[in-house]
C-alpha cells in the first residue's frame, strides 16, 4: 500500500465504506475501525490536490468521449463508403486509406487515454498527408472527413496535456500536510488490515476470504501503481 497516492485512498477508503460495507461490518475490527476510516476519507476529501486531480479527471474523461466520437464517426463513415455499391473506386480507395491511418481497428477507441494521447501524436502529420483524401470525402454542415480527423487529433492530444497536467498535480501533492495525511492514513490501513487478519484466524465464522473481500479495490489501486511505475522504468523502443 506505500505506493498509494492521497487520491488512490480516497477511492479506496470511499469504496470501503460504501460498496464493501457490508463485508466491512461482519467484523467487530471493522466496527471498530469505521469511524476512523470516515474521519480520513473527510481529512482526504478537503486536500486541495485531490480537489485537483477530481476536476482533471472530470475533463478527462470528458476529452475521451469527444475523441472516441469522432474516431467512431471516422470509422462508420469510411465502413458505410468501403461496404456500399456503386461507389467509385477513387472514393473507395480514399475511405480504405484514411481508416487504415487513423482507426484501423475500432477496438483502439477502447484504448487507455495514454495510449490515445501516444496514437494522436503519431497522427497529427496524417493529417497533411492524405488532406486530399479527407478533403475529398464531404460530411454534414459543409466540413469533409478533414474537420473529423482534425477534431479526433486534437482531442487526443489534449489528453496528453490532461495527463501531464495530472502527473504535475500528483508530483505536486508533496505539501507537509498531504505527505502527513498519506502517511499517517496508510499506517491505519496497515493497522486495521493486521488487526482483521488476527480476527479472521480467531473466529471460525468469519469468512476466510474476509480481508481479501474488505481490500479488494485498495489491493486493485496499489497493483495499478505498481504496473504505472513498471511502465514508466521500461525502456521504449
Amino acid at each position: 500500500m506505500r505506493n498509494l497516492t492521497a487520491n488512490d485512498l480516497f477511492l479506496g477508503i470511499q469504496d470501503m465504506l460504501t460498496e464493501r460495507k457490508a463485508d466491512l461490518e461482519l467484523s467487530v475490527i471493522g466496527k471498530l475501525y469505521t469511524p476512523q476510516l470516515s474521519a480520513r476519507l473527510v481529512l482526504l476529501e478537503a486536500l486541495p490536490e485531490r480537489q485537483a486531480t477530481r476536476a482533471n479527471s472530470g475533463a478527462l474523461a470528458e476529452t475521451d468521449s469527444r475523441h472516441d466520437a469522432f474516431g467512431d464517426g471516422i470509422w462508420c463513415y469510411t465502413e458505410a463508403v468501403l461496404v456500399t455499391p456503386d461507389v467509385s473506386p477513387a472514393a473507395r480507395n480514399a475511405a480504405q486509406r484514411v481508416r487504415d491511418a487513423f482507426v484501423p481497428n475500432r477496438g483502439r477507441l477502447m484504448d487507455s487515454y495514454a495510449e490515445e494521447a501516444a496514437q494522436a501524436k503519431k497522427n497529427r502529420p496524417k493529417l497533411d498527408e492524405l488532406k486530399a483524401d479527407l478533403q475529398s470525402l464531404p460530411a454534414p454542415d459543409g466540413k469533409t472527413l478533414y474537420d473529423w480527423a482534425l477534431g479526433f487529433v486534437d482531442a487526443g492530444e489534449t489528453l496528453d496535456k490532461l495527463l501531464s497536467d495530472r502527473s504535475s498535480t500528483e508530483a505536486n501533492a508533496a505539501s507537509k500536510p498531504a505527505t502527513e495525511l498519506r502517511t499517517t492514513t496508510i499506517g491505519l490501513l496497515r493497522r486495521f488490515r493486521d488487526a482483521l487478519r488476527d480476527e479472521v484466524a480467531t473466529n471460525p465464522l468469519l469468512p476466510r476470504d474476509l480481508e481479501s473481500r474488505v481490500f479488494a479495490y485498495v489491493d486493485e489501486l496499489s497493483a495499478r501503481r505498481a504496473k504505472k511505475k513498471k511502465d514508466e522504468a521500461a525502456p521504449t523502443g
